[in-house]
């Protein structure tokens, strides 16, 4: 397993303690070592930076021709809509001033109070023409984030180079235009089904799957549904899901029901819908994965919508959160 590195040491040390010397790399206002070069460059991930690699100052014989800026949380748009994902730019341009600033050294950690704010910002790498790159740090302050002085001289000296190259990895669709204009959500959400839990009670989770005390949740009324008979039609929002990662990789839109098609239903058939919906007996245990899930919103009424697994365990989750057995008529109605 990967481990955290520097996000949740920078975290830690400010919230924790008073940003006193210790053995965190950088940061302890000893001189920092020279970087050692690698082939590629390996942007920063959700875990921190990558294992194995040796930040530093520049090295002797190493002469950078570009920088190259990892930005972790970026966006992007295309025909299909606004996605998020990490950026690697490529900048090329007079290096005098960025080079300058990154060899600044570090200041002296303080005795006194830090703030509890993490900073984050993009990860730095240099590269030489010879194809081979390093990772350089910011030079860091009394507390453990990069000193502003020489923050504002890197930024500068960024906005002053030229991007040349940029790599953007579509992690999540954030905002899907043909979900936005069908007037539907980007994705489904996460489904979350409370077995047996009844509308405007309290629900108390087990001292034993909390290893401590029961905790009651605050009552509360969740939006009612129309009745039935007098429901003027509904809206059907489909997605698809994406089977998540095992592998402790983040969330994408996929795993959380991209956005597949849309319908309306007539009055009749919304009419049924419900009908179905008030006679679903409670849902049983069930661990099968749905890969179709529909959100279905009475006309006029956002508010009181319900979720229903098209296949998997077949559950309908209303405004109540309370998981019930989506019937076969239901279904029917429901299918594309």
């Amino acid at each position: 397993m990967r481990r955290i590195h520097a996000v949740a040491v920078l975290a830690l040390v400010g919230v924790l303690t008073a940003c006193a010397a210790g053995t965190i790399p950088f940061l302890a206002g000893a001189p920092r070592p020279d970087a050692v070069p690698v082939d590629a460059v390996v942007c920063a991930d959700e875990f921190g930076p990558a294992e194995g690699v040796v930040a530093g100052n520049v090295p002797e014989g190493f002469t950078p021709v570009a920088v190259h800026r990892c930005t972790l949380s970026a966006s992007q748009r295309d025909e299909i809509g606004t996605w998020a994902g990490p950026l690697n730019e490529r900048l090329e341009g007079d290096l005098t001033d960025l080079l300058a600033a990154l060899a600044e050294p570090d200041e002296a950690p303080t005795m006194g109070a830090c703030s509890a704010v993490m900073w984050m910002g993009p990860e730095l790498w240099l590269a030489d023409a010879e194809g081979r790159y390093i990772r350089v740090p910011y030079p860091m302050g009394a507390c453990p984030e990069p000193r502003p002085d020489v923050l504002e001289r890197i930024e500068a000296a960024l906005a002053a180079l030229t991007v040349t190259e940029e790599t953007f990895v579509q992690r999540a669709l954030v905002e899907s235009d043909a979900a936005t204009a069908a007037g539907c959500a980007t994705t489904a959400g996460m489904l979350v089904a409370l077995t047996g839990a009844a509308p405007g009670a309290g629900v108390v989770a087990e001292a034993s799957e909390l290893g401590g005390d029961p905790v009651e949740v605050t009552p509360w009324e969740p939006p009612a549904l129309p009745d039935a008979a007098e429901v003027r039609g509904m809206q059907l929002c489909r997605y698809a899901v994406g089977v998540l990662s095992t592998d402790g990789g983040p969330l994408t839109s996929s795993d959380l029901g991209a956005f597949t098609d849309a319908e309306e239903l007539d009055a009749v058939a919304a009419g049924e819908v419900l009908a179905s919906f008030a006679g679903a007996p409670s849902a049983g245990h069930c661990v099968a994965t749905a890969s179709v899930l529909v959100v279905a919103h009475p006309t006029g009424d956002a508010a009181a919508g319900f979720t229903i697994e098209l296949d998997g365990c077949q559950r309908v989750v209303g405004p109540d959160l309370a998981a019930r057995a989506a019937t076969p008529e239901m279904l029917a109605l429901l299918q594309p």
